[in-house]
């Protein structure tokens, strides 16, 4: 998690001083408590690690990817629009929910909801982040399994 601070705090800075693009992405997998509850922790485990995966093989090397803890994760995008980040998300996002996981309860599927915001929209790393989280949980409030972009303070 501090790690992920410092990242993106020295990305901005250098997105900042080379006037480019940045954005940053909080993903969070949905209903992710059920998950363990009904299909047990180690299928959680699994499907933490399967998000971590894809993350991983989609995402640029340039991108950051950072666990938050639990089943969150962040990702900071340098020289990415908003609209690009979208794209990048939203297609991961589709083959996220698509995938299914195993456990000995059962197949299931698994979605994650995710919240963007980007410089210069977002003028300081703090409220960067905190837009990102802010669209996060507006995600989550317009029903999940969606990607909610902070286009300006109230959204």
């Amino acid at each position: 998690h501090s790690v992920m601070k410092q990242q993106s705090e020295r990305l901005f800075l250098q997105a900042v001083r080379n006037n480019d693009p940045i954005t940053f992405a909080m993903i969070d997998l949905d209903y992710f408590k059920s998950v363990n509850d009904t299909y047990g922790h180690g299928a959680g485990d699994l499907v933490i690690l399967s998000i971590a995966r894809l993350l991983e093989q989609r995402l640029r090397s340039t991108d950051v990817i950072g666990r938050m803890g639990g089943e969150e994760f962040a990702i900071i995008m340098p020289n990415t629009t908003t609209d690009s980040a979208y794209q990048v998300i939203e297609e991961i996002r589709r083959k996220f929910s698509n995938m299914c996981h195993e456990s000995a309860a059962g197949l299931f599927h698994v979605t994650f909801s995710c919240g963007l915001a980007s410089f210069p929209t977002y003028t300081d790393s703090a409220s960067l982040y905190n837009a990102a989280d802010k669209a996060l949980y507006k995600a989550k409030e317009m029903g999940r399994n969606l990607t909610h972009i902070a286009y300006n303070k109230e959204s």
